[in-house]
């Protein structure tokens, strides 16, 4: 898989690893924006793949999920790997 299409797929999979963690832990978007100092509109922007956040928003929702961004990028490339 070339490097510009495997990172592609990298930041999907931490995009939906993110949406996944929010969900389970009961979180709604604007309680996350609220935490991490995000627009709600933001966050489902980027959950449904109308946007590429940035790296400092990743790690402001990964923050505001309570989330180690470190795990969340190994669990992302592992399910890349795994396609």
């Amino acid at each position: 898989m070339p490097s510009g299409i495997k990172q592609r797929a990298i930041c999907t999979q931490v995009i939906r690893i993110l949406r996944e963690e929010r969900e389970k832990r009961g979180l709604s978007k604007y309680a996350l924006s609220a935490q991490c100092g995000l627009s709600q509109q933001t966050i489902s922007y980027m959950e449904r793949g109308l946007r590429q956040p940035s790296f400092e928003t990743v790690l402001r929702i990964a923050d505001g999920i309570g989330l180690n961004l470190e795990d969340v990028l190994k669990r992302a490339r592992a399910a890349v790997k795994a396609k």
